[in-house]
């Protein structure tokens, strides 16, 4: 089983997030108002290159 630790101002889960020295950090998402749509991670799932290609389907002939 996972532990979770919470937030001491919020009661909200802390999330391990990236710090700018490259190690992981745990951080509230609600207390420091992060948007995660904004980050780099989500940035780079909406870009064309982490999209994959729709595929056509074809008819069975």
């Amino acid at each position: 089983m996972n532990r979770v630790t919470p937030c001491a101002g919020c009661g909200h889960g802390l999330v391990p997030l990236l710090s700018a020295k490259g190690r992981a950090e745990l951080s509230c998402l609600w207390c420091e108002g992060i948007d995660a749509r904004t980050m780099d991670m989500a940035k780079w799932a909406d870009s064309p290159i982490g999209k994959p290609e729709r595929i056509t389907r074809q008819p069975i002939e």
